[in-house]
């Protein structure tokens, strides 16, 4: 028997290669192929999901599970404490809590739309506001593509296509698929699509070396100061990548509503443009709404993450929770400022329980800290500034290897 054909999940081997194509998260069950699932399965299910597990057991004769990650002590205690705060009810969302973050979005929409409408002259600042509404719905719908907001999974796919499409103008098959595959596998090298950004950056020196000696002269050794203009631009690539998504992409769940939902979003925001009395107003206006949500919504990305270690495979980390701590970081906030990271301050804990609303992230940091502490991984938490300087300096080394 193939052993490698099968996942394991609670020492239980399951034939998931088939349903893989039909999986709602996309295909990253398959990278847990022949491997211990367990902490991988949990962080995007609550338990209850093994319901559905059950079509997939493997039958008659038994495969040999592989060693469980939960051998690991550190791997133990995250489980423990995962356990714990689900059985505590704080994976249940506050949908109150996320109607006033979706009514401030939708307000500061049609703010803009009104001060277009009689001020046309403060387009600079109605394309700001757009920008900024953007990079807060791009954080309401990472919640509710976790599934953080409703107890229903349809639900929060149905509400993330309606914000994540029609407000955002991204797609929400696309995002979940590629967003999944970061959460399993975060800054691993060939898999991580996250950090998979060749031939623009480079974030690791053996990255660099795969690239060309073209790709190295011509883009890599200038990525210290081209950075920045390829954050700006980030949210235009997004958008056209979610576009040729729902195209031309086999499998697409929902192909038909995804379609009217990019048709919405250009209506409206392209709409906007009406208002404006000259073509250089409507590009600027353009320019600065696209631009500022790229800079807003890729520099916390980037802070988060992009200054941590990158790994040439998983297994360089004791298990699935390590791996979360090993490669992400915190951003120190206050409480005028924690709004504009949408829950991502606290991207540790975020990766940790990636379903666990953002609101209650708080209130497990503290033993997270102290499971850390007790098995000497790294607990980062930096001011988002000194963060991006640590990344500009990531760069810079990269670029100079």
């Amino acid at each position: 028997m193939n052993e490698k054909r099968f996942v394991h999940i609670d020492g239980v081997a399951y034939d998931v290669e088939h349903w893989a194509r039909k999986h709602p998260g996309g295909e990253i069950m398959l990278r847990f192929l022949g491997k211990d699932a367990t902490a991988a399965f949990l962080a995007f299910h609550q338990r209850r999901s093994h319901k559905t597990l059950k079509a997939f057991r493997v039958k008659g004769e038994r495969p040999e599970a592989p060693t469980p990650e939960s051998t690991h002590p550190v791997e133990r205690e995250f489980a423990a404490l995962r356990d714990e705060v689900e059985a505590s009810g704080a994976f249940a969302g506050r949908p109150g809590y996320f109607v006033a973050r979706g009514a401030f979005i939708i307000g500061l929409i049609l703010g803009s739309v009104a001060l277009l409408a009689l001020a046309p002259a403060f387009w600079p600042l109605a394309g700001l506001a757009v920008g900024l509404a953007w990079q807060q719905c791009g954080w309401f719908a990472h919640d509710l593509l976790h599934h953080s907001v409703f107890d229903r999974r349809a639900s929060g796919d149905r509400y993330g296509l309606l914000m994540g499409g029609v407000v955002l103008g991204f797609s929400a098959d696309w995002w979940k698929r590629k967003h999944n595959t970061h959460h399993a596998l975060p800054n691993v090298m060939g898999t991580d699509p996250d950090i998979d950004v060749l031939p623009l950056l480079a974030f690791d020196e053996r990255q660099r070396a795969s690239a060309s000696a073209w790709i190295r002269a011509t883009f890599l050794r200038l990525q210290p100061l081209t950075v920045l203009p390829i954050l700006a631009f980030a949210r235009l690539n997004w958008v056209v990548q979610s576009i040729l998504w729902t195209l031309f992409a086999p499998g697409v769940r929902h192909r038909r509503a995804e379609l009217l939902a990019h048709l919405a979003h250009q209506a409206w925001s392209l709409g906007m443009l009406a208002l404006l009395p000259t073509w250089g107003e409507r590009l600027g206006f353009f320019l600065v709404a696209h631009l500022s949500s790229g800079l807003m919504t890729g520099s916390v990305f980037m802070v988060g993450h992009n200054a941590r270690p990158m790994l040439a495979q998983a297994d360089e980390a004791p298990g699935f929770y390590a791996l979360q701590v090993m490669t992400t970081q915190n951003v120190r906030t206050n409480p005028l400022t924690g709004w504009f990271f949408g829950g991502l301050d606290h991207q540790i804990e975020h990766h940790l329980f990636p379903s666990l609303p953002r609101h209650a992230h708080a209130s497990v940091a503290a033993r997270v800290r102290e499971i850390c502490a007790r098995h000497g991984l790294e607990y980062v938490e930096r001011g988002f500034f000194v963060g991006l300087v640590d990344v500009w300096r990531v760069l810079f080394r990269v670029a100079r290897a």
